[in-house]
C-alpha cells in the first residue's frame, strides 16, 4: 500500500511541475512572439505564438496577435481561423469582433461578417470601423438602403472618416449612380486631403469609369504625399501593367522591395520582372532572397517554372526534388512537380503528384489548381468521368470557376451531352460574359442538340465580334454543315487550313463532307497525305482510322489504331475503336481483350466495361456478362446500359425479377425513349403478372422500333394478359409477317390458340 500511495504522491507532484512549467512556457513564448513581431520576423513570431496556444488553446489576446502575424504574412486564410477564435474567446473586445468581421467578409460569409460587426457596436457605439464593415456586410447580403445607412452614420460619427465616404461611393457607383459616386469620392478626399487610401480610392474611380489620365494622375498625387507608401506604389505598378506599360512599372515594383524589406516584395518584384520578360533579372532577386530559409521554397520554386519555360525541365525538377526533401508538404513545389510530369507525358506521375497536392490540404488555393490539372490530365487520357470529377471539385472550391466550367462543356460535347454542355457554357459565360471560347461552346451544344435557329443567331454575334477568327471561322462551317449546305462548309474549312495547315478539326470537317458526298475513299487518301508530312499523334492516327473505316478498308483501321495505341498507351480512346472494330469483324475474343486493356488502366471505366458484357453476351458467355454487367454497377449504380442488360438477363431467365424490375426502372429514367429499355422493364412487368403496367412500356418500345420482331411478340404477349385479344391478334400477325419462326415458341403458340389467331 505504501509503495503504492508513493508512486501516486510522485505522479501528481511531476504532474504539477509540468503544469506550472507549461505556464511559464506559455508566457515565455508569447513574450518572444511579441519581440518578432515588432522586428517584423512573422513567420519566427507565428512559430513562438502557436507555441504558446499548445499550452494553453484559450488564449484570446495570443490567438488575436497570431491573427496580426499571420495577415501580416499575407496568409488571409490561417489569419481568418485565428480572429474567428479570438473573436469567440474575446466576446467583449471591440477590436476581436471588427478583425473577425473584416475577414469574414473577404470570405462572403456576410451574415457571421453582420453577426460580429454587431456586437462589436453593441460593445462600443461609436466604433467607426465597425459600422463601415457592417456597411459592406449589408452591401454583401444585397440590401444596399441599410448599407448606406450605416456608412451614413459612420461619416456623421467622424466626418473626416474617408473609409466610409469611399465604401458610399463604391456602393452608388454599383448601383449605376456615378455622378454621385464621383462626388462621394472627392468629398472622401476633402475630409482627410492627406489620406492616401482617399486619394487610391478615388483613382479607382476613375480608372473604372474609363477616365484613365485622371485615374493615373491621382494615383500619382497619392505617392507624392507619402512616396513610401506601399499600396500606392503597388497601385501605380500594377496600373502600368494592366495598361501594357509594363516597363513604366519597375520602379513602384523596386520601391516595394525596397521599402518592405520582405520575402513577399522581392518574390512580387522577381514576378514582375517575369511578366516583362526579364527573366535574368527575375534569377537575380530570386538567387539574393533563395538564401533566406523563409524564403527558400518560394523563390526555389519560381526558379524552376523558368527552368521549365526555358526548355530546362530536368535542371527544374532537380530543384524541385531538392526543395521536397526539405519541405515534403510545400503545395507551390508539389503542384509544380505534377505540372512538370505532365509536360513529360508521365501522366500516372503527374496524378499522384497532383494528389499529394490536394492530401495537404484540400481546400486551398493550390488545391483547386491541383484539382484544375487533374481533369487535365484524366481528360488527356480520354478518362472522361474522372476529368468530369476533378473539375466539378473546381466547382465547389472556386468563386468564379470560369475555366472549369469551360473544361466541363468541352467534355460534355466530347461525351455528345448537349443538355449539360450547353450548361456549363452559360455559365461561364455568366462569370464572364462574351468569352469568345465560351461563346464557341454554347454554339456547339446547340447544334448538336439540333438548335440551328439558335446556334446561328449566336454565331452572327460572335462574327460580328470577330469576324477573322479561325475558331468562328470553324464554327462557321459547322453551321454550313448542319444548314446541309456542303459547298460552304467546304469553303470554311479550306480557308482555316489556309491559314492553319494542321488543323486538325478543319481536316475532319473536309473528312465529313467527303463523306457525305459518296467520295469516302478520296477522304481517306487526303488523310494519309495528310499524314505524311505531319507527326503521328493519337488525335491523327484516330482521324485517320476514321476515315479509313468509312471507306471500308479493315486492315488499315487495324493498323492505324494499332500504331495510335503505341504512340500514346495511356490513351484510352484507341483501345476503345480497337474494340468495337475487332466486334464488328466478329473478332470477339480480340475485342474483350482491347476493353481489358482499358479497364486495365482505367478500373472505372463504365464504357468499357459494359462493351465486355455486352460482347461476352454475344459469345454466348451469359453467367460471365452478368458478373460484368455487376462489376460495372457496383462502379456506377445508375449505368444505364449495364442496369438494362443485367435486367434482361434476369428477366429472360426468368429469376430475380423484383432486382430486375429496380434495374430496368434506372436504366429508363435515363433512357426513357430507348425502345429496348422500354421492352426489358414492360417484358419485366408481364412477367410479374402487372399486364397493365407492361402494356405502355412494350407499345412504345414497338412503336420506336416496329421492324423488330421481338418487341411485337412482347406486346402480342401482354395484350393476351390484358384479355384485349383484337389488339394481340394484330400484334401476332406483325410478328409472323415478320418472323415466322419466333412466334412458334410453345408459349406463342398456346396464346395463338386460346385468343384463335
Amino acid at each position: 500500500m505504501m509503495t503504492r500511495r508513493l508512486s501516486t504522491i510522485v505522479l501528481l507532484c511531476v504532474a504539477a511541475a509540468f503544469s506550472g512549467c507549461h505556464k511559464l512556457k506559455a508566457a515565455d513564448h508569447t513574450r518572444r512572439g511579441n519581440a518578432y513581431f515588432e522586428d517584423k520576423r512573422f513567420p519566427e513570431a507565428i512559430i513562438e505564438f502557436r507555441a504558446a496556444l499548445q499550452s494553453n488553446p484559450r488564449l484570446g489576446d495570443v490567438r488575436l496577435k497570431l491573427g496580426d502575424a499571420y495577415m501580416s504574412g499575407n496568409d488571409v486564410r490561417n489569419a481568418l481561423g485565428e480572429y474567428v477564435r479570438a473573436s469567440d474567446l474575446l466576446p467583449n473586445s471591440a477590436e476581436a469582433q471588427v478583425k473577425a468581421a473584416r475577414l469574414l467578409l473577404l470570405a462572403r460569409q456576410f451574415e457571421d461578417a453582420k453577426a460580429r460587426a454587431d456586437r462589436a457596436i453593441a460593445l462600443d457605439p461609436k466604433n467607426v470601423e465597425a459600422q463601415i464593415v457592417r456597411g459592406n456586410a449589408l452591401a454583401g447580403l444585397k440590401d444596399f438602403d441599410a448599407a448606406m445607412a450605416e456608412y451614413q452614420d459612420a461619416i456623421a460619427l467622424d466626418p473626416e472618416q474617408h473609409t466610409a465616404y469611399s465604401n458610399l461611393g463604391i456602393l452608388q457607383l454599383a448601383q449605376g449612380k456615378q455622378a454621385e459616386a464621383e462626388q462621394t469620392f472627392r468629398k472622401a478626399v476633402e475630409a482627410a486631403p492627406k489620406s492616401v487610401p482617399a486619394r487610391l480610392a478615388l483613382a479607382n474611380f476613375f480608372v473604372a469609369t474609363g477616365n484613365q489620365t485622371e485615374g493615373e494622375n491621382t494615383m500619382k498625387a497619392a505617392l507624392e504625399l507619402d512616396p513610401r507608401n506601399l499600396e500606392a506604389n503597388r497601385g501605380l505598378g500594377f496600373y502600368y501593367l494592366a495598361s501594357g506599360r509594363g516597363a513604366e512599372a519597375e520602379p513602384y515594383f523596386v520601391n516595394i522591395a525596397k521599402f518592405a524589406k520582405t520575402d513577399a516584395a522581392s518574390l512580387a518584384l522577381a514576378d514582375y520582372y517575369t511578366v516583362v520578360q526579364r527573366p535574368e533579372d527575375a534569377r537575380r532577386v530570386l538567387k539574393e532572397i533563395a538564401a533566406n530559409e523563409s524564403a527558400y521554397a518560394q523563390a526555389n520554386v519560381r526558379l524552376a517554372a523558368l527552368d521549365a519555360a526555358e526548355g530546362h525541365r530536368a535542371q527544374a525538377q532537380q530543384r524541385i526534388r531538392e526543395v521536397l526533401e526539405k519541405r515534403p508538404r510545400d503545395t507551390p513545389a508539389l503542384l509544380l512537380n505534377a505540372r512538370l510530369f505532365f509536360l513529360e507525358g508521365k501522366r500516372a506521375e503527374a496524378r499522384r503528384a497532383a494528389a499529394a497536392v490536394i492530401a495537404v490540404d484540400a481546400r486551398s488555393t493550390a488545391a483547386i489548381q491541383a484539382y484544375m490539372l487533374t481533369g487535365q490530365i484524366e481528360a488527356a487520357s480520354d478518362r472522361t468521368d474522372e476529368a468530369i470529377k476533378a473539375y466539378e471539385q473546381v466547382l465547389k472550391l472556386q468563386p468564379s470557376p470560369l475555366a472549369a466550367n469551360i473544361a466541363l462543356s468541352r467534355l460534355y460535347l466530347t461525351a455528345r451531352n448537349a443538355s449539360k454542355a450547353k450548361t456549363y457554357a452559360q455559365q461561364a459565360l455568366g462569370i464572364q460574359r462574351g468569352n469568345p471560347e465560351a461563346q464557341s461552346l454554347l454554339i456547339r451544344s446547340e447544334l448538336l442538340a439540333g438548335d440551328l435557329s439558335a446556334a446561328s443567331t449566336d454565331l452572327a454575334a460572335l462574327e460580328k465580334a470577330f469576324p477573322n477568327a479561325i475558331g468562328v471561322v470553324k464554327l462557321n462551317a459547322l453551321v454550313q454543315l448542319a444548314s446541309r449546305k456542303p459547298e460552304l462548309a467546304r469553303a470554311a474549312y479550306e480557308r482555316v487550313l489556309k491559314a492553319s495547315p494542321r488543323d486538325l478539326e478543319a481536316l475532319s470537317g473536309l473528312m465529313q463532307v467527303e463523306v457525305n458526298s459518296g467520295h469516302a475513299k478520296e477522304a481517306a487518301a487526303r488523310v494519309d497525305e495528310y499524314l505524311k508530312g505531319a507527326t503521328p499523334t493519337v488525335d491523327l492516327l484516330m482521324l485517320a482510322a476514321r476515315a479509313h473505316g468509312t471507306a471500308g478498308n479493315g486492315p488499315r483501321v487495324e493498323e492505324l489504331l494499332k500504331q495510335a495505341i503505341e504512340a500514346d498507351p495511356e490513351r484510352l480512346q484507341a483501345y476503345a475503336m480497337l474494340g468495337r472494330y475487332y466486334a464488328g469483324q466478329r473478332r470477339l475474343d480480340e475485342a474483350v481483350a482491347r476493353f481489358r486493356d482499358v479497364i486495365a488502366r482505367n478500373p472505372n471505366s463504365v464504357p468499357a466495361g459494359t462493351m465486355i458484357g455486352m460482347l461476352l453476351e454475344a459469345q454466348g458467355q451469359i453467367a460471365d456478362a452478368e458478373q460484368q454487367y455487376g462489376r460495372v454497377l457496383a462502379v456506377d449504380g445508375r449505368a444505364a446500359v449495364a442496369a438494362n442488360n443485367l435486367a434482361w438477363i434476369y428477366v429472360d431467365s426468368n429469376r430475380k425479377l423484383d432486382e430486375a424490375l429496380q434495374l430496368a426502372q434506372v436504366a429508363q429514367q435515363q433512357m426513357p425513349d430507348e425502345p429496348n429499355v422500354n421492352d426489358t422493364l414492360g417484358w419485366i412487368y408481364y412477367r410479374k403478372n402487372l399486364a397493365a403496367q407492361a402494356v405502355p412500356h412494350l407499345e412504345m418500345a414497338a412503336k420506336g422500333a416496329p421492324n423488330e420482331a421481338s418487341h411485337q411478340f412482347h406486346l402480342a404477349m401482354a395484350y393476351v394478359q390484358t384479355g384485349d385479344w383484337p389488339k394481340a391478334r394484330d400484334a401476332f400477325k406483325r410478328v409472323l409477317a415478320m418472323k415466322p419462326e419466333l412466334a412458334e415458341a410453345p408459349e406463342a403458340k398456346k396464346a395463338r390458340a386460346m385468343i384463335g389467331a
